[in-house]
């Protein structure tokens, strides 16, 4: 049985969004794009469910609830992986095992499973296209995901990836079920936000895989590759005048994965990759902000330069440069027309 759906669509050719409420089990299954599933029903009551969906840079992000008991059939189609989690206490089931708190459950597509999913439940989910986890994961980070993906079914318990991952899904989704509450990011009345954003918001979320297997894989590198990498970089930055502001461009110019290049940055500049590049987008919109003809708000260049909170952007902020990005822009003036102070000689 084919059922009406009642979807919001809004579509450009970067971003995709739907947001869809059921009020049958199977209008549920049905709703969610490029799977194929059954669910059925095993408490009782009145069933009703949303699923609120975006599709961004390769990947589909989104957010379901179901009110009631459900035994779900799964298959993702098409060449895609999906990772599935929630951070609700009540857990689910996948293939009849227990998913404990900070576990991520992967499948890749053209294989079946089955999810057990408890009433009132909230489970975030990301489909990735292959192809887009080629360009972001580079060397041993694509070997090691595209081996894993096969038959890894959850990872290893990292709550702070999950929890950093709701947060961005639900940011995107603009999701009052957000773990630091509802905000709008994107819409398709600032395409240009939405195709700066892209690649930060991609490379977030690969930043944030990665990091499930970093307590499981140790990298060993030599102080050779650690200067060349270090080299690599600053040479970049020399020749071309731009600082790369995502991880995976970092990855790309140094040819290394990001487990390297975290060691190669922690023994080279004191500090991680994240801070690093967090410190180039502030110098980038310092220098934004310090123009004549600078036209956008604090927040929107925050927004613009993937800080997603308007509050830690300005901790990060004033803590790096000694002043609020309000303080700059009211001495802005003074930067471009500088006043030279003269001493007047003092009359003998």
């Amino acid at each position: 049985m084919t059922f009406p759906k009642q979807h919001q669509v809004n579509t450009t050719s970067a971003l995709e969004r739907c947001k869809s409420f059921t009020f049958d089990v199977n209008q549920q299954a049905e709703s969610l794009r490029q799977w194929e599933q059954r669910y059925n029903q095993h408490s009782n009551g009145l069933f009703s469910g949303y699923l609120d969906e975006l599709t961004l840079g390769g990947v589909h992000f989104f957010e379901e609830f179901t009110n009631r008991t459900l035994q779900q059939q799964c298959c993702v189609k098409d060449d895609n992986l999906w990772l599935g989690f929630s951070l609700q206490t009540q857990r689910p089931k996948i293939n009849n095992s227990d998913v404990l708190a900070g576990q991520i459950m992967t499948r890749p597509s053209g294989i079946e499973f089955e999810l057990i999913t408890p009433p009132d439940f909230h489970i975030y989910g990301l489909v990735i296209n292959k192809h887009s986890l080629d360009t972001e994961m580079i060397g041993a980070d694509y070997d090691l995901w595209q081996n894993k993906s096969t038959h890894l079914q959850v990872s290893k318990a990292t709550p702070y990836v999950s929890y950093e991952l709701a947060k961005l899904i639900s940011l995107l989704l603009g999701n009052n079920n957000s773990p630091t509450g509802s905000m709008h990011l994107l819409d398709n009345k600032t395409p240009e936000r939405v195709k700066h954003l892209t690649p930060l918001i991609t490379s977030k979320v690969a930043d944030l895989l990665t990091q499930t297997e970093y307590q499981q894989h140790q990298v060993s590198v030599s102080q050779q590759t650690a200067q060349r990498v270090i080299t690599d970089i600053t040479e970049y930055i020399q020749e071309t005048g731009n600082y790369p502001l995502t991880i995976t461009e970092l990855c790309q110019i140094s040819n290394v994965s990001r487990r390297t290049l975290q060691y190669c940055f922690e023994q080279g500049f004191g500090v991680s990759p994240i801070q690093y590049i967090r410190d180039c987008r502030l110098n980038e919109i310092r220098r934004v902000l310090l123009s004549e003809d600078n036209q956008h708000s604090i927040a929107d260049l925050a927004l613009n330069f993937g800080f997603f909170h308007i509050s830690t952007f300005n901790a990060y902020y004033k803590e790096l440069f000694g002043e609020t990005p309000t303080q700059t822009i009211q001495r802005a003036g003074h930067y471009h027309h500088p006043v030279i102070s003269q001493a007047t000689p003092t009359a003998l």
